[in-house]
């Protein structure tokens, strides 16, 4: 068995790792980082609390189509305050003076702040797509009536267009997937819990 080969500490290197723990170390998050992403996040969530209260409300307010995505904004503006406040308690307000400029850079150099930032983009159309487009088809039978509205049709769309970017699958396996969800998901909210859902109901 050949013995693994380690190399000698010598006080020119001692301390120091090799070139990969170093990128790996690079790579990790900061507090100024953390930060920054909270602040993003809670504007984005804000964003879509206001698109959400925009929404007519043609019954209660329990059944109002933009209840869910309120909620959705709330869970995730509550989810960037905790980040933007541990971030902070980690000093994260100090490494953000120190060096925006940097931090800006580092940012836009990392190929999966990117992604993140274009699906922040995508859901932002998406809020407004949905809030501008309305149709409702219904599909009466004999003892159900199926409904489709331009919800389904949109989040259909914008899920298959995400799946595509970040799960890289085969465009059809993307589609299926989002039509099975998004029907899945809308019917449980339009039938079981009789929740109006944005640009139909």
């Amino acid at each position: 068995m050949v013995p693994e080969y380690k190399s000698p500490v010598t006080p020119g290197n001692q301390g120091k790792g090799s070139s990969a723990d170093k990128a790996g170390r690079d790579k990790r998050s900061t507090p100024a980082k953390d930060l920054a992403a909270s602040a993003v996040i809670a504007a984005f969530a804000v964003f879509v609390m206001l698109i959400a209260l925009r929404m007519p409300k043609p019954g209660t307010v329990y059944t109002a189509p933009g209840l869910l995505p309120f909620l959705t904004g709330l869970t995730l503006l509550i989810m960037a305050v905790g980040l933007g406040i541990r971030s902070i308690r980690a000093g994260g307000v100090r490494g953000l003076l120190q060096g925006p400029d940097k931090g800006v850079r580092d940012h836009f150099a990392d190929i999966e702040n990117l992604r993140a930032l274009l699906l922040i983009g995508i859901i932002i159309i998406y809020v407004i797509v949905t809030e501008q487009i309305t149709f409702d088809l219904r599909f009466p039978t004999d003892f159900f009536v199926f409904y489709f509205s331009s919800y389904e049709l949109i989040s259909i769309i914008t899920l298959t267009l995400v799946l595509r970017i970040f799960w890289r699958a085969a465009l059809v396996r993307c589609f299926l997937v989002s039509a099975f969800w998004a029907i899945a998901l809308a019917s449980v909210f339009r039938y079981a819990f009789h929740i109006l859902l944005p640009g139909g109901g």
